[in-house]
């Protein structure tokens, strides 16, 4: 007895090759629409980054403003004189403008034994945050210290830095030694564009995060 058998048909080929083709067509646009996310994800991701870290650490040096440690060393008086400058060594904030600040302390001295020396001129005692375009040509955060020859870049890709100084009631203060509280708005940018999205205020194709947080330094109640 001979059995019967019987192969494809090319019709049952054909129609076997189209259904895999659209199983293979579906599947690679949902990996494509997951890698395109994906990419649009680490974007956000960066800009969310880049913001509170610059947001933290401008917090940190800026509640340490006016720290005049009395140790062994003589204390500095405190910074006085209208706004934006006060043009004395002096522990507090003793630069206060829109869009940069200074603040001094003594922590201190020469030697770095923790003792202050009545001087803001040694390690992290005179801090200096604006924004500068490093020499590739991407706009930074800059910080800048007592012992750095120039600015240092603590964050990339900064669009626009922003500071605002309150007195204890919330009013706007004409003398830095009335500054109680300082709201700082920072804006990063992604470092790439995104092609698919387009900015609502500038008309581009980068994505940005605006981060806004307080600082109060404690030390200049006193």
């Amino acid at each position: 007895m001979k059995a019967d058998s019987k192969g494809f048909t090319m019709i049952e080929l054909l129609i076997a090759m189209v259904v895999g083709l659209v199983v293979l067509a579906a599947t690679y646009s949902v990996f494509a629409l997951q890698n395109k996310t994906l990419a649009t994800q680490e974007k956000l991701a960066s800009s969310y980054q880049n913001a509170r870290i610059a947001m933290d650490m401008m917090i940190r040096d800026i509640n340490m403003a006016g720290y005049n440690f009395t140790g062994t060393g003589s204390t500095l008086s405190r910074c006085t004189g209208a706004l934006p400058k006060a043009g004395t060594v002096c522990a507090g904030i003793s630069a206060a403008n829109a869009s940069s600040i200074t603040i001094t302390m003594d922590v201190t001295d020469d030697a770095g034994t923790g003792s202050s020396d009545g001087d803001c001129d040694d390690a992290n005692e005179n801090i200096t945050y604006d924004l500068y375009t490093s020499s590739g040509g991407i706009k930074a955060l800059g910080r800048k210290s007592s012992t750095s020859a120039s600015k240092q870049p603590a964050v990339e890709y900064v669009e626009s830095l922003n500071f605002v100084y309150e007195k204890e009631d919330g009013d706007t203060p004409t003398d830095l030694s009335e500054i109680r509280r300082v709201k700082i708005t920072i804006i990063t940018i992604a470092p790439t564009e995104n092609p698919a999205y387009t900015d609502p205020t500038y008309g581009d194709h980068y994505r940005r995060f605006t981060l806004t947080g307080y600082a109060t330094p404690r030390n200049l109640k006193y």
